[in-house]
């Protein structure tokens, strides 16, 4: 298992699906959220509906006997109450992190671990890749049996990240709906940033010989890099990459995402530029207050205090 943990908007949908394109790979994008899925039948980025679905219906008949075989909504209650990133503090202590350890049931554990491990057994795939990105969900993995997690930490510039939150996006793809992704203020993009990214460094300290941290602009300068250093961590070869030109990827679809970005649907050759529109455009009060709030870990990311970027 591969699991890419940080913050929202840091770019983790594009790594999965380029991940996703690596012969015996299988991306699921934000499986954290299967459950409300499974709950409420809703769609595949396939464009199935998720109990139909060509690879989920084999996946939950071999797990669970079927859609009916496992309470998604009791396991749905587990993650709201136990992954979010608004839980974070409550695991700085020892007994705060003792109660949240409660909460992920000897239940939850055991259906996420049959869950995977039909994944890889229907899709023949050695790897699963989960961009979740939900730090606490990511110490949930390395308590499942039978799952072995390794842990990509990807992080974007705060700024940037605070101004993808404050754009207007479509969840869908035009003509699969209206509805848009939420709208985060500065201030809750900020402190859900240092959380996140803070929480994610935990992962290291499970397993060190099993974390990498990569920076999404160091990701999009050099991708190509970037994936080899990945595959080395999982002690994988190179072999085909999916890259067309330095920084162009063929992303053939469709795939089977659980949740994430709108970019999840994307198909065809994509090339991969830094994504600099913030620097330009994002209004001066909102760059000062993200710097102010991401200040005291802007350094140990790599990043500099200064708001021209």
């Amino acid at each position: 298992m591969l699991y890419i943990a940080g913050s929202g908007r840091s770019g983790s949908t594009i790594l999965d699906n380029i991940l996703g394109q690596i012969e015996g790979f299988f991306p699921v994008g934000e499986f954290v959220y299967v459950w409300n899925r499974l709950a409420n039948d809703g769609t595949c980025s396939c464009g199935a509906r998720f109990k139909e679905c060509e690879v989920w219906r084999p996946v939950l008949e071999r797990a669970f006997g079927g859609p009916e075989g496992v309470d998604a909504r009791a396991m749905a209650r587990v993650q709201r109450t136990s992954t979010r990133p608004r839980h974070i503090p409550l695991s700085l202590t020892k007994p705060g992190e003792g109660r949240l350890r409660s909460r992920w049931t000897e239940e939850y554990r055991d259906a996420l671990g049959r869950f995977y491990r039909e994944i890889s057994n229907v899709t023949g795939s050695r790897v699963v890749v989960d961009s979740s990105k939900l730090p606490l969900y990511g110490r949930v993995l390395g308590e499942v049996p039978g799952v072995e997690r390794y842990a990509v930490h990807l992080v974007r510039d705060p700024r940037a990240v605070a101004y993808s939150w404050r754009r207007k996006k479509r969840s869908t793809p035009a003509g699969r709906g209206l509805a848009y992704m939420p709208q985060h203020h500065p201030v809750e993009s900020s402190l859900e940033w240092d959380l996140c990214n803070v929480a994610a460094e935990d992962l290291r300290d499970d397993a060190p010989e099993r974390y990498l941290m990569l920076r999404y602009e160091d990701f999009v300068r050099e991708p190509r890099p970037s994936v080899e250093r990945i595959l080395d961590l999982l002690g994988e070869e190179p072999g085909s990459l999916p890259f067309v030109s330095e920084r162009g990827v063929e992303l053939r679809g469709p795939n089977h995402n659980v949740g994430g970005n709108p970019s999840r649907f994307r198909t065809g050759v994509v090339e991969l530029r830094p994504d600099r529109e913030w620097t330009q455009k994002m209004k001066d009060g909102d760059r000062w207050l993200v710097t102010a709030l991401t200040l005291p870990f802007l350094a140990r990311f790599g990043y500099g205090a200064g708001t021209g970027g």
